[in-house]
């Protein structure tokens, strides 16, 4: 000590040393950073609020790393879409985005340029017409009411309305909802149902699982009420659920250390820094609606092709129903507070982050050791967070997926033959020819814009077709392509000889009647 009370330090501790006052710690080295640490992981915070909010765990007093990431002024109504060009095969429909939950069953920054995939998607518990058919008799509508009565049903559970036999309000005092189509003397059921000791009939496939039950419950608590199953829940053993809980024990282990060290400010810090996480999650915690059809309309097939901008060419062979729910339907997030609550609890939750974080700046050297290292332990998990498929953190077993793409259409990405510059070499016009040959249309094409509209294009799109639905597998798409772009004008507005198209219904032409005619000399308003 020299004479106005400060340390004295030789050899390495002189230059490793800190000027702050004896006893704050080890040379007298501060951690005021602590409170840097506690907003630092703002990105890797914000690209999990869906999954971190989308069940009962978000309300778990527990240490987050950057909890500012969640106080927004509003929340988002649907949940993140990816940019890709989706078209309907038969019904026309084009969007520019595809869901959030269609793309994690086939990401599509994995495909890779000029690739060409081709994907069924199908309910698990529901056939091509939207439910199991099971024979209406005695027996089962006895076994409806069995199995009603003991507080469990299904979502997907539809009754056909052109029943014979007993009406459908007979099962119950509210009829379940109509989703599939009309199946004739036939009542719809789920796979996903609760079986009695009997043996259940045709359509019933299995129990329900402790573990569906349990996960259900973490979805949606109200379930144990309303007897109804989330659509895609948050998956029980989700990573995200499992880091969840860490934390939350890692935050009790930090407040019993700072008890046994009787550091009075590092309990209210860490306290109120878990409440703040336990506020926040109560406002922003929702559970995703898909949309379904409501009527038994006769519509056409649900196939979709997604186009990205790299020339990727991606089929999804499904019904209307799937298409409605993961592709043309909104996937909106329904919230468990309102508007109002959710922005007097966005204020509370930042008074509370504030205060919390000036009380870690002031804690002892010992607990700051402790929360600096479990922030960054937290910040280093969040972040390999972002390195696992997304499938992992939601329940998909409501879909059924499979690759069926062909063999030769197989490695569209790839050079398939180097002798042949053309035909065998990867490029735009070949992944394209293989997406109408599987189709065996070209409206789809037109309207999406993945070929321009000039006439020498639109006389190749006839001859693909025309190929297509021949079964001319092996027709030269680039060599023709080559020849009909070196076609004078004349030539290419010649009929094709032996090309015909047959009607398609994703094309739309305007009828001539809504086309007004005009007098281009008298220079009419709005002439074009």
């Amino acid at each position: 000590m020299d004479d106005s009370g400060d340390p004295i330090y030789s050899g390495s501790q002189a230059w490793f040393s800190s000027d702050g006052a004896d006893g704050e710690g080890p040379m007298g080295w501060r951690l005021d950073v602590v409170t840097l640490l506690a907003v630092i992981g703002e990105s890797s915070i914000a690209e999990h609020a869906q999954i971190m909010t989308a069940s009962i765990l978000c309300l778990l007093p527990r240490l987050i790393p950057a909890p500012q990431a969640l106080l927004k002024p509003t929340r988002p109504q649907r949940l993140p879409e990816t940019t890709a060009k989706m078209t309907g095969v038969y019904s026309g429909v084009v969007l520019d985005t595809v869901g959030f939950f269609a793309n994690i069953i086939h990401p599509l920054d994995q495909l890779q340029p000029f690739a060409f995939k081709v994907l069924e998607i199908k309910h698990t518990d529901k056939n091509h017409a939207g439910g199991m058919s099971v024979p209406q008799s005695n027996e089962s509508i006895s076994f409806l009411r069995r199995f009603r009565s003991n507080g469990r049903t299904n979502t997907n559970l539809s009754v056909a309305k052109s029943i014979r036999g007993p009406p459908a309000d007979a099962l119950d005092d509210e009829p379940p909802t109509v989703q599939g189509r009309s199946t004739g003397s036939s009542v719809a059921f789920s796979a996903d149902v609760e079986a009695g000791p009997d043996p259940p009939p045709r359509g019933i496939t299995r129990r329900v699982t402790m573990k569906e039950k349990v996960q259900d419950f973490v979805a949606n608590p109200t379930l144990a009420n309303t007897a109804k199953r989330p659509a895609i829940p948050a998956t029980l053993y989700s990573p995200m659920h499992i880091l969840e809980v860490f934390s939350a024990i890692l935050t009790f282990a930090i407040i019993a250390f700072a008890a046994v060290h009787k550091d009075g400010t590092a309990i209210i810090a860490v306290t109120l820094m878990a409440a703040a996480s336990s506020i926040v999650g109560w406002a922003s915690w929702w559970r995703p609606i898909l949309m379904n059809r409501s009527h038994t309309n006769k519509v056409p097939e649900g196939d979709v092709i997604i186009r990205t901008r790299e020339g990727a060419f991606l089929l999804i062979k499904c019904t209307e129903e799937v298409a409605r729910e993961l592709y043309s339907g909104t996937e909106e997030c329904e919230y468990r507070v309102s508007g109002q609550a959710y922005r007097v609890l966005m204020g509370l939750g930042t008074f509370l982050l504030m205060a919390s974080v000036i009380l870690l700046g002031n804690c002892k050297w010992k607990s700051q050791i402790f929360v600096s290292a479990a922030y960054v332990t937290l910040n280093g998990l969040y972040w390999t967070m972002g390195l696992l498929p997304k499938h992992l953190f939601w329940d998909l077993s409501r879909y059924d997926f499979r690759d069926v793409t062909p063999p030769e259409a197989q490695h569209a990405d790839r050079t398939t033959d180097p002798t042949d510059p053309r035909e065998g070499t990867k490029s735009f016009t070949r992944t394209l020819w293989w997406a109408i040959r599987e189709t065996k249309r070209t409206a789809w094409v037109q309207r999406s814009g993945a070929a321009p509209g000039t006439p020498q294009w639109q006389m190749w799109l006839a001859e693909a077709e025309a190929a297509a639905k021949a079964g001319d597998k092996n027709w030269p798409s680039v060599a023709r392509k080559d020849e009909i772009m070196r076609m004078g004008e004349d030539e290419v507005r010649s009929p094709v000889a032996g090309h015909t198209r047959d009607f398609d219904a994703a094309e739309q032409a305007v009828p001539a009647v809504e086309i007004q005619p005009h007098d281009r000399g008298q220079g009419q308003t709005g002439a074009f």
